[in-house]
């Protein structure tokens, strides 16, 4: 959550992005070692796969649930690489990361709802993030393709 927090308080919007699409693979990896420890060796010590991957199958296979996100974050994913590897090739706005940061917020909470369905400061946290999306075509849309765990 320290890069999700950064990301939110970060005023160049470049770093803003890089900060949020680490707090989304950090996040993944930490939900699925919690559950599975056994994991932990792979997912911390090899190449991270695509937020994509993580997201969808990998994700489902675990845990049983499939993230709306994945295609979002995947996207993020790419903008961050292009920020980090290719420096000045890619300008973001800071429209554009804060609606990341958005993505991410949700994405996250998301993941701890699946992970903790019964806590209700994660209920009430996630229900502030669905809440405090820029409203946004792109965004509103996701909102729909999100599987909720109602156990």
């Amino acid at each position: 959550m320290r890069h999700l927090h950064r990301a939110k308080h970060e005023s160049l919007p470049n770093y803003k992005y890089i900060y949020a699409s680490i707090a989304a693979e950090l996040a993944i990896k930490e939900v699925l070692c919690r559950r599975h420890p056994d994991l932990q060796k792979l997912l911390l010590e090899m190449p991270s796969p695509p937020l994509e991957k993580l997201y969808g199958p990998i994700l489902e296979h675990y845990l049983g649930h499939n993230s709306g996100f994945k295609n979002k974050l995947n996207e993020g994913q790419a903008k961050r690489n292009n920020l980090i590897h290719q420096p000045g090739s890619l300008q973001i706005s800071l429209q554009q990361a804060n609606e990341y940061v958005a993505v991410v917020e949700k994405a996250i909470f998301h993941l701890l709802s699946i992970r903790y369905p019964k806590d209700k400061l994660i209920k009430r946290a996630k229900g502030q993030a669905d809440a405090n999306t820029p409203s946004s075509s792109s965004l509103s849309t996701r909102k729909n393709k999100v599987k909720v765990d109602k156990t």
